[in-house]
């Protein structure tokens, strides 16, 4: 009888190994490329692939664990990958996540070849072993793949996925999915994953979500955590909170330039002069962001 393969979705030879020394030292390199992993709410995937074109940059190639929590994968639950928010900037809280995703760098240890996390926002100081970032995120019944960097994102269906052959072929998407999920994936929300090509790239995804992530970084350290312990400055404070403590509002006003229910025309009016001051400074980023991407991928046709 075969061995059922640990990974399957990890090409052999599509993760470099590394010994402890040269791990470190692109642990050390990535720390210092201005990553903006102290906003924790949102764009690991972005953060994760800029990390893998850096590393492709110096010529090594990672792998990307992908971990879901059940109200991804599952129409059962509504469990979330949840921790406290210890700058005290999102509202609830609380750090909500449906996924994480984090480059995997495979490193040599004695006879033994470990697959290795870079996650600063979980683990400053180093790369962990994957089994520990897994039960860092301290979620029951979280499930996860180690796969092939090229995978930007994935695409989720309301429907399992053994589920969608039952419905009629004008319903059923007609292309072929990209990625043929493992055996234990049957069964789950998750359908299929795509590559940075296209639309995200014709738009943009990276450039944009590194820049909110630097925006939000900025408008805490400079808006909300001088006023945090305020006595005076509640109604304020939460205000901002709202705003950047909340990815999909900081994103209307600064990415989109548009509204929702909470940031309507009222909260807009009412905050013009800050938001006008940090829609400013998110440009400034984006274009700090997009010539840094440009910069890669010249670096990378070199090789």
């Amino acid at each position: 009888m075969a061995l059922k393969k640990k990974h399957p979705l990890l090409t052999s030879g599509k993760a470099s190994i590394v010994n402890e020394n040269t791990a470190k030292s692109l642990f050390k390199d990535i720390l210092n490329l201005g990553i903006p992993y102290g906003y924790q709410q949102a764009n690991c995937h972005n953060l994760s692939h800029f990390i893998n074109l850096y590393l492709e940059s110096k010529g090594f190639k990672c792998a990307k664990i992908w971990a879901f929590a059940p109200i991804i994968y599952s129409p059962l639950s509504s469990r979330l990958i949840s921790f406290t928010d210890k700058k005290r900037l999102s509202p609830t809280g609380n750090i909500d996540w449906g996924y994480h995703v984090a480059p995997v760098l495979q490193v040599q240890i004695g006879n033994k070849v470990s697959k290795m996390v870079i996650d600063p926002s979980l683990f400053p100081n180093g790369l962990v072993r994957y089994e520990t970032w897994l039960t860092k995120l301290n979620t029951k019944n979280l499930i996860y793949l180690i796969m092939d960097s090229d995978w930007y994102l994935f695409n989720s269906s309301p429907f399992p996925s053994n589920q969608l052959d039952n419905f009629p072929n004008d319903f059923q998407d007609a292309s072929q999915p990209s990625v043929i999920l493992p055996e234990w994936f049957q069964g789950k929300l998750i359908s299929d994953f795509y590559k940075y090509e296209d639309d995200c790239e014709y738009y943009h995804w990276i450039e944009k979500g590194m820049a909110i992530n630097e925006t939000a970084i900025t408008f805490y350290n400079n808006e909300i955590k001088p006023l945090l312990y305020s006595n005076t400055q509640n109604d304020l404070v939460n205000d901002y909170k709202n705003l950047a403590g909340n990815v999909f509002n900081f994103e209307t006003i600064f990415r989109d330039f548009t509204w929702n229910d909470e940031m309507n025309d009222e909260f807009q009016q009412k905050h013009q002069i800050i938001i006008s001051k940090y829609r400013e400074i998110y440009n400034d980023n984006y274009n700090n962001w997009e010539q840094k991407l440009y910069n890669l991928r010249e670096e990378i046709k070199k090789k």
